[in-house]
């Protein structure tokens, strides 16, 4: 079934994105209320009829797009920050897959969110490790092969391409690039977590103005290599 994201009008006038999570059966008088899946030629007759449970978001989970930076925008418009986002995923824990996206050796040295599913880097540190004058950083190198293995692994946990997908990275830079990627192969709900897990840079030349941790949301420093995508 093709499903679709959307936005809907709920009590009191609030705003609200329904993102559609899988498949379930309703009485037949709640046809009319439900969008009519023409491709797969779905209709309302018969006393029972198959419908999208949705993810409900508030409007004000959303970051609007004028509020997202250039570089940290996406051709799926679709953002959050890191208080939202952990606050999304702990009320649908099975239904919205999280995935940091930064290197295992940024996860070994500054930790991760504990409400992670999978890391799946997208870019990684060049090896032997090299500087990088013009960035004032180490050098690192995307992930070939980042599509194809988040791809995999989301597939192999049950996802379509109608699957809330969260985006995490050290400051949403890279979290922006990768839901692009993400979408190319037909993913259609793809967010991009902007302040990421240690957030922007301040005046003080500090990661302190945002981000995950920042925002003292659940963390560990504890390894966990059941996190890490298969290498293929």
């Amino acid at each position: 079934m093709k499903l679709k994201r959307w936005s809907v009008l709920l009590g009191m006038g609030t705003l609200a994105t329904a993102v559609m999570a899988g498949p379930r059966v309703v009485a037949d008088s709640a046809c009319p209320h439900y969008a009519v899946d023409i491709e797969a030629f779905a209709t309302c007759d018969g006393d029972r009829v198959a419908s999208p449970d949705p993810i409900r978001l508030d409007a004000s989970e959303l970051l609007a797009e004028p509020e997202v930076p250039l570089h940290k925008r996406t051709g799926s418009g679709l953002y959050v920050d890191a208080v939202h986002a952990e606050a999304i995923k702990r009320r649908y824990p099975d239904e919205v897959v999280f995935v940091d996206i930064r290197s295992p050796v940024e996860l070994g040295l500054t930790g991760h969110p504990k409400s992670v599913d999978l890391n799946v880097p997208f870019r990684d540190f060049i090896q032997p490790l090299a500087w990088d004058d013009a960035r004032g950083a180490w050098s690192m190198e995307t992930n070939p092969r980042f599509s194809a293995q988040l791809d995999g692994e989301l597939r192999r946990r049950g996802a379509t391409y109608d699957t809330f997908v969260m985006l995490l990275c050290r400051s949403g830079d890279r979290s922006a690039q990768a839901a692009d990627a993400l979408s190319l192969l037909g993913y259609r709900n793809v967010v991009s977590v902007v302040d990421g897990y240690e957030g922007d840079i301040g005046p003080d030349g500090r990661r302190s103005l945002n981000g995950w941790k920042n925002a003292g949301l659940p963390w560990t420093a504890q390894a966990n290599a059941g996190l890490l995508a298969r290498r293929r």
